[in-house]
């Protein structure tokens, strides 16, 4: 029998996937999202191939620790092992949303990090590390994530997108949508001029 907890995460996954399109930091294909089950050694992660504008939570994947499937008749999403890299060794990580987040991405591409232009990123954003290359889906790029987003609330991958981690899928998420809105402005603000920082001392 499926637990009321279980169903919930479902649902959340599904929602944050919805949202995640809808407001274009995903393509119809592309990110993931996944939540530790707890009491479990196991996670729900979003279906490969799938539209994710529009999932069912019958769609999302239950895996084990290890990325095997237990319950569903869709292939995980091929992220998979980033997922699990980063619940083996982060045990209080329950949750885990990528993103291909166009201007927080672009900013990235073009060697510029995130900033502290307002408060929220002077003081949720100050260390986000923009991450070498690995190939999309491998060990390689799971244990490197696993390994610098510890005490994080995300990484940026270096021509790929945001990996951002919570509590909840949504926490998550939102953290996310912040990352993209703060590099919004540093975007807007360095095609008109100077980027005018928050002084370190008022932060």
């Amino acid at each position: 029998m499926v637990s009321d907890i279980e169903i919930s995460l479902r649902e959340e996954l599904v929602r944050c996937m919805r949202i995640l399109h809808n407001k274009g930091l995903i393509s119809g294909l592309g990110g993931n999202a996944s939540a530790r089950l707890p009491r479990e050694k196991a996670a729900l992660i979003t279906p490969s191939g799938r539209f994710k504008g529009d999932l069912a939570p019958e769609d999302i994947v239950k895996i084990d620790m290890d990325g095997r499937v237990l319950e569903g008749c869709l292939r995980p999403s091929i992220e998979g092992p980033l997922h699990t890299a980063i619940y083996r060794s982060n045990p209080h990580i329950n949750a885990v949303v990528h993103s291909h987040s166009p201007f927080t991405t672009g900013l990235a591409l073009a060697g510029r990090k995130i900033e502290p232009v307002n408060y929220e990123a002077a003081v949720l954003f100050k260390d986000v590390p923009i991450l070498e290359f690995r190939r999309p889906g491998s060990k390689e790029l799971g244990e490197l994530v696993a390994e610098n987003i510890r005490n994080r609330r995300a990484v940026i991958l270096q021509n790929h997108g945001v990996v951002a981690v919570g509590a909840t899928p949504l926490e998550a998420l939102c953290t996310i949508e912040s990352l993209e809105e703060v590099s919004i402005m540093i975007f807007v603000a360095s095609h008109f001029g100077e980027v005018k920082l928050i002084p370190k001392d008022l932060i």
